[in-house]
Order: structure tokens, then sequence, then C-alpha cells
């Protein structure tokens, strides 16, 4: 099973961006697709990790982004 992020309605991408770039020197807009407001995660270690690391610290703890699972 694969686990997908969308981005809530009610958050606004520009706003979650600068904070990652400024918190974690990692820029999320490579990785978010403005029309169904799902995140794909990178396929390189380094960044996939920096990803994470944003994800598991910042956007799933503040509850800015909620989960899809494939079936």
């Amino acid at each position: 099973m694969n686990h997908k992020y969308r981005l809530k309605d009610n958050v606004d991408f520009k706003m979650v961006n600068k904070k990652s770039i400024k918190k974690y020197d990692f820029d999320l807009s490579d990785y978010y697709d403005e029309q169904t407001r799902l995140f794909t995660f990178p396929k390189g270690y380094v960044a996939w990790h920096l990803m994470a690391e944003v994800f598991r610290t910042f956007l799933i703890p503040l509850e800015l982004v909620e989960e899809i699972k494939d079936e």
C-alpha cells in the first residue's frame, strides 16, 4: 500500500513552501501538483530524506496535509 499526501484545502501552498525553504532549506514546489494538491516524493535519497523531515516535523504535526491511501 502506498501513501500519498494532499495539502488541505484551506492551506496556502506558497506560505507552506516559504516556511519549508526558510526552516529546512528545501523547496517543495518541484514535488507539488497545484491542480490535485498532491505531493510526490523525490526518487533520490537526500531529497527524499529532506522532504520526509519536512513532513514529519512540520506538515503532519500541524495537520496541513491529509494522507490518502491507495488501495
